[in-house]
């Protein structure tokens, strides 16, 4: 804790510094400057603001540093460093409340570092020091002499803290409650028993979430434990201290026992689906060989309608050839008849016409009968033939019935 030293002391050297401090008697307080100079000025106007706590004032065309007694604020950043958490916020916040040309009423005295620091009160009877600590910028700095609320300031800090306002506030992830309550969410996310059915890696991925969880509450709980001095931890009252720290624990406890219900369920998850897996994989198997199966008994018999189809083909075929050539055959055998009937009629008609001069020096009625029974023995003949023909048409008619059943 810093120690704010009140000085009413008269001039007195510091060893080795070659540096004074210097007293003025009278309504004026005490130049606290660590540079020799005129004292401060009671009353000054704001000509400029360095952060959140420092500010110059010009009195008597003279520019004096002026730094809030009693608080400490988060830096701005600067070209070699980034800005402390809410810095930028504080500086911008004082810089609201008294801005350039505000003029305002100093109480001055003396940090431990030798800076010149004051309370300073606006116009209208504004404590600047403690509405910065009000709005939750800045950590009060006690004096050995402060009680639990002996000031305004302290009041201050204990109304921003119970408003979560600045550094007080959980809605700011560098603040402690910020912290704390992305912790909290961390752990929220977390399922604290396995869903119905879920994946293995599903569940894993969870336990993963879990062990995240749990790891970010462990590093803040040795944060808790160490008991920081950055200003974030600083500014906590104690009882605001302790309920963030008891949510912490919380939360660890909550997502450790979540972590190991999930890598168990994950672990049992992975062996089920193993198990479904290779269950699977031989359900595979086997439906491929059917399907082999299958595909050979289709092969086999479309091999045996194709062979039977060339079968009946080349059976017809033969059915074919064989009809021509009995045809063929049938039409020799017809031609050979009817050249032998024709033979046959010439050799009559030879055998007529030789009757027919013998007679001629018969008698007339030898003659005509003669010419009777020729042409009954004509008639004959042409029956016969005529019945041998209509033999021959019935025999390649029946001939083709048959090959056509056939």
């Amino acid at each position: 804790m810093r120690r704010v030293v009140k000085y009413g002391i008269g001039l007195a050297a510091i060893a080795g510094l070659g540096l004074a401090v210097v007293k003025f008697t009278g309504a004026n307080p005490v130049n606290l400057a660590l540079n020799q100079g005129p004292p401060p000025p009671p009353s000054g106007v704001v000509a400029a603001l360095a952060d959140g706590e420092t500010f110059d004032i010009r009195a008597n065309d003279q520019l004096t540093r002026i730094r809030l007694l009693s608080i400490d604020t988060p830096a701005p950043a600067t070209p070699d460093r980034p800005a402390q958490c809410l810095g930028q916020e504080a500086q911008a916040y004082l810089a609201s409340v008294i801005p350039v040309g505000t003029t305002l009423q100093l109480t001055y005295d003396k940090d431990r570092f030798g800076r010149t620091v004051a309370m300073a009160s606006t116009s209208d009877g504004k404590l600047v020091n403690a509405e910065v600590v009000r709005a939750g910028f800045a950590e009060v700095i006690k004096t050995d002499e402060d009680g639990p609320s002996s000031s305004p300031v302290q009041a201050a800090s204990q109304e921003a803290a119970s408003n979560q306002r600045g550094l007080h506030s959980p809605d700011v992830g560098c603040t402690v409650p910020g912290q704390v309550k992305a912790v909290v969410d961390m752990a929220a996310r977390v399922p604290a028993a396995a869903a119905q059915g879920a994946r293995g890696a599903d569940l894993n991925n969870a336990a993963n979430g879990a062990t995240d969880a749990r790891a970010a509450a462990d590093e803040l709980l040795w944060a808790f434990e160490q008991k920081r001095q950055d200003m974030v931890w600083m500014v906590l009252e104690a009882d605001e201290r302790a309920k963030l720290e008891q949510q912490t624990k919380a939360a660890r406890d909550k997502v450790a026992a979540a972590e190991v219900t999930l890598r168990n369920a994950a672990s049992v998850a992975f062996n089920q689906e193993a198990t479904q897996r290779a269950s699977q994989a031989e359900a595979d198997r086997i439906a491929k060989q059917l399907a082999a199966i299958r595909a050979a008994e289709a092969r086999r018999a479309a091999e045996a309608a194709r062979r039977a189809e060339a079968a009946r083909q080349a059976a017809a075929a033969r059915r074919a050839e064989a009809e021509s050539a009995r045809r063929d055959a049938q039409e020799e055998a017809d031609k050979k008849r009817k050249k032998q009937q024709q033979e046959e009629e010439n050799d009559r008609g030879s055998s007529g016409s030789s009757g027919s001069s013998g007679s001629s020096r018969g008698s007339s009625s030898s003659g005509s009968d003669s010419g009777s029974d020729s042409g009954s023995d004509s008639g004959s003949d042409s029956d016969s033939g005529s019945n041998r023909g209509s033999d021959s048409g019935s025999r390649r008619s029946s001939s083709s019935g048959s090959d056509g059943n056939n």
